[in-house]
């Protein structure tokens, strides 16, 4: 009995080996703080831009405008990162408000993050702010 014993020890110690290698991944995102640059235009309610200074490297952007709420898909080496944004204008066509990433694919699956965003409207240079955790 005593040899049953240490076999079922074993088979226990490497499953738990095995399970913390499958959970691993997770544990391992990273919180990025950004400051990203998106130059883009708009027709209609369509929006482009190609966002540069990220830690997913460049990316470009294809998102709608139902004013004052935008909805982003930005695709990026590696994957894709959904988010919704709203904001408020102002004087001389400045636009401000807050950001919030709402799902990913691929490497960016289990991506969250949120910040704030300011531009001009006229220019479509836009600053967006904040931390993305992937």
């Amino acid at each position: 009995m005593p040899r049953n014993i240490r076999k079922i020890a074993a088979l226990a110690a490497v499953c738990s080996l095995g399970a913390a290698a499958i959970a691993a991944p997770s544990a391992m995102a990273k919180t990025h703080k950004v400051s990203m640059n998106f130059a883009g235009g708009q027709k209609g309610t369509a929006l482009t831009a190609t966002i540069t200074h990220t830690p997913m490297g460049p990316c470009k952007m294809k998102g709608t405008l139902v004013i004052p709420d935008t909805k982003q898909v930005w695709t990026c080496k590696g994957g894709t990162i959904k988010m919704t944004g709203h904001g408020t204008t102002g004087a001389a066509n400045d636009a401000k408000g807050t950001w919030t990433i709402t799902g990913g694919t691929r490497k960016f699956k289990k991506v969250k993050g949120k910040g704030t965003f300011s531009g001009q409207l006229s220019t479509g240079k836009f600053v967006y702010k904040g931390t993305i955790k992937y």
